[in-house]
Parts: structure tokens; sequence; C-alpha cells
């Protein structure tokens, strides 16, 4: 990496592989919500406490424009988050970053496209001064929007980003 992350550390129980990622697909575009709860009781399985250092003081979902709730009909992020506050008791803050530009899907992009898509694509209007936040997602594959994120909620003071993801994508 030629550049540090804004996000400090990074949470996540799978690789993001065959049939893990047939399982995402179906979650996240066919409505299949029983399967995130599934993959979410998998996660908690493998991390049943968050580590010391990965104790947050609040939590949020990755943001999603609402074009794109509307068009799938929920945040797939913000139902593992209620699930990940649930299990671990960690606030869950519902508006605390929102993606104010629908920026065309991420996949198929290549890191650099990702970061420029990504460019003033979130806000916030919550102070996070000293704050800890969790940022909860499904896959991490470049870690641009996660960056993206990161770098707001830091600008609004946070001292510290962690990203919780279900999967991420592993260079072989």
């Amino acid at each position: 990496m030629q550049h540090s992350p804004a996000f400090d550390h990074t949470l996540t129980a799978f690789r993001y592989a065959y049939p893990l990622d047939r399982l995402l697909h179906q979650f996240k575009y066919h409505q299949q919500l029983s399967l995130g709860h599934l993959l979410a009781n998998r996660l908690f399985a493998r991390l049943p406490t968050l580590p010391a250092l990965a104790q947050p003081d609040v939590m949020i979902a990755m943001p999603m424009h609402p074009n794109r709730v509307k068009e799938r009909g929920f945040n797939h992020a913000l139902e593992l988050a209620k699930q990940a506050h649930h299990q671990w008791q960690v606030p869950l803050e519902m508006e605390g970053c929102t993606r104010i530009v629908d920026t065309p899907a991420q996949a198929g992009m290549d890191m650099k496209t990702r970061t420029r898509s990504l460019r003033s694509a979130f806000a916030t209007n919550a102070q996070w001064h000293g704050k800890h936040v969790m940022v909860v997602d499904d896959v991490m594959t470049t870690g641009a929007s996660m960056h993206a994120v990161a770098k707001v909620l830091k600008r609004a003071g946070a001292i510290r980003v962690t990203a919780l993801v279900l999967a991420r994508t592993l260079k072989s």
C-alpha cells in the first residue's frame, strides 16, 4: 500500500470466496434476509466477543444512498449492524453518516476508479469527537468505501474507526 487507509482496524470472519460470495449475493440482491441472519451468526461464532482494542463507543452501518435502499428494499449493512448491536450491546447510531451521492455499484471497479467514484459521497452532521466508531458492512474488497466513510468520521472528530465486515477479498 502506498497510503494507509483512514480506518484503523478490520475485523472479519471469512474470506470472500465460494460459497460465501453466492450466499451474500442472495442476501443483498434477492432479499434473502434469513441468509443475513445465518451469516451474522457465523460471524459471532468466530468473534463471540470483541477484542478490547476493537471495543467501539458506537457503531453505524455502511451508508447506502436512499435510491439504492428503495431499489433493494433494505440496507443489508444496517441489517448486519442491528444484529451486531444485539450481540455486543454496542449503541447503534442509525443516521450517523449518510451517502449523499448515488454512486454507481462498486463491483468490477479497480481501486483507483472506486476511490474517484466515492469522493464526497458521504457526509455526517453528527459530532464524533473522541469516539471510536465501528462501521459494519458485508464485504471489503479494496477498502475504498470504508476509507471514504472513515475519512468523513475522522474529520468530524472520531479518534478511531474499526471496520467490521463479514468477508474480505484477499489476494491469493
